[in-house]
């Protein structure tokens, strides 16, 4: 009979401390943060590349589109643009180099972290620097995904981006909170996105009934539609952050399905890796 008590009393301790948490968190206010690399008219139109060619036909089949860089560091710490499914290409032309040469040091690592940008771009012969993008492409915006959580990663990329004006077309997205958070210190007037553990927290709290009082940096809500083989947000979720204020950014949009989910909670930006295919659901043009 004890036990049942001191078990009945412990739920009703914890129910207590959840109710209270989430009227804690209900009575939070928050202002609509703006920015100019908002501006335009919605939904912003968001397209993953990865070469200048790629980024060019872009833009001339969407001058104001926003452009989706996955960021790379070398070892000497050179932004470069590069998707992460393409690592293995260089890693096993590496290990084969070495087999065929057993005492010189070729194969120094297993990420392309470890290897200079001249090894790097002389593998993937089409792969720009990030300083290339700011420099052919003045006024467009950015979104810069940093793959790479290595150290100075945040200063390397500040020192690279720095003299092209960046502040008003600059959004950082990573999946490494600390990422973003060490370039947020230095920079504050960009746009900051949303990490792996800030979904993970959210989807977390929410489970526990008490997603209002969630702890919540970005400036924006950024979400694929699945993160580890689940859904990456739910109704709940985007209520949140419309409560919030912040606008929110969905995909990359691959079918008619995933486009339907962004219109309904009226996504302000659509993520895409191929531009055509977006505007034929969209219906704005034919696919090419």
């Amino acid at each position: 009979m004890r036990i049942f008590f001191i078990t009945l009393v412990s739920f009703i301790v914890l129910g207590v401390l959840i109710l209270m948490a989430r009227i804690w968190g209900m009575g939070q206010t928050f202002p609509k943060f703006e920015h100019a690399f908002f501006n335009g008219p919605a939904p912003l139109i968001i397209v993953k590349v990865d070469t200048l060619d790629k980024a060019k036909q872009v833009l001339a089949q969407k001058s104001d589109a926003i452009l989706w860089l996955d960021v790379r560091l070398s070892k000497e710490r050179t932004p470069y643009i590069l998707v992460a499914s393409r690592d293995q290409e260089f890693l096993t032309f590496k290990q084969k180099q070495q087999e065929e040469n057993p005492s010189a040091p070729i194969f120094t690592g297993g990420r392309l972290s470890e290897y200079t940008w001249e090894q790097i771009n002389e593998f993937y012969k089409t792969t720009p620097a990030l300083k290339e993008f700011y420099e052919q492409f003045p006024t467009t915006r950015f979104v810069l995904n940093i793959v790479d959580n290595v150290s100075d990663a945040h200063t390397a990329i500040m020192n690279t981006i720095e003299g092209f004006k960046p502040n008003d077309r600059t959004l950082i997205q990573s999946d490494a909170l600390i990422i973003m958070t060490s370039i947020k210190e230095l920079k504050p007037q960009f746009v900051y996105g949303t990490s792996t553990p800030d979904l993970m927290r959210l989807l977390s709290f929410d489970s526990m009934w008490i997603l209002p009082s969630t702890q919540f940096k970005g400036d924006v809500f950024i979400a694929p539609f699945t993160l580890k083989k689940r859904p990456a947000f739910n109704d709940e979720i985007i209520a949140e952050m419309r409560r919030r204020h912040l606008r929110i950014f969905l995909g990359p949009i691959r079918n008619q399905e995933e486009l339907t989910i962004a219109t309904r909670h009226k996504a302000e930006a659509l993520i895409t890796e191929n531009l055509s295919e977006l505007l034929l659901l969209l219906g704005e043009g034919p696919a090419q």
